[in-house]
């Protein structure tokens, strides 16, 4: 994937989706929803120690407004971090895989 393509050019919010345009000029939407659930962080999916051990992540209710991106900034030039309504922050979602997932038409024809 070339460096344009996963090079986010301007995210905003729209509605209850996070939308990126991207560096080659391609536009997506992702549901709040899926993103929410997707969350990597240790909070959400659990860590791995340094011995092996893992820890598993601990299993509360889903709050009101858990869907609902708040707030994004992008981290670095790989990575985009989105505040939830719940106040969640911790996952920090990488651009190149945003961009394989995409979920327009085009890009799912073409997988």
């Amino acid at each position: 994937m070339s460096d344009e393509r996963s090079r986010a050019g301007r995210v905003t919010i729209v509605g209850d989706e996070v939308a990126i345009v991207w560096g080659d000029g391609h536009e997506s939407y992702y549901p709040g929803e899926a993103l929410r659930k997707a969350c990597t962080c240790a909070a959400c999916r659990g860590e791995q120690h340094l011995f092996g051990r893992r820890t598993l992540p601990v299993l509360k209710p889903i709050a009101a407004g858990a869907y609902q991106p708040t707030a994004i900034r992008l981290v670095g030039n790989y990575g985009l971090q989105i505040v939830w309504g719940d106040g969640h922050e911790h996952g920090i979602y990488h651009l190149a895989d945003l961009r394989a997932a995409c979920p327009c038409e085009e890009c799912r024809a073409a997988r």
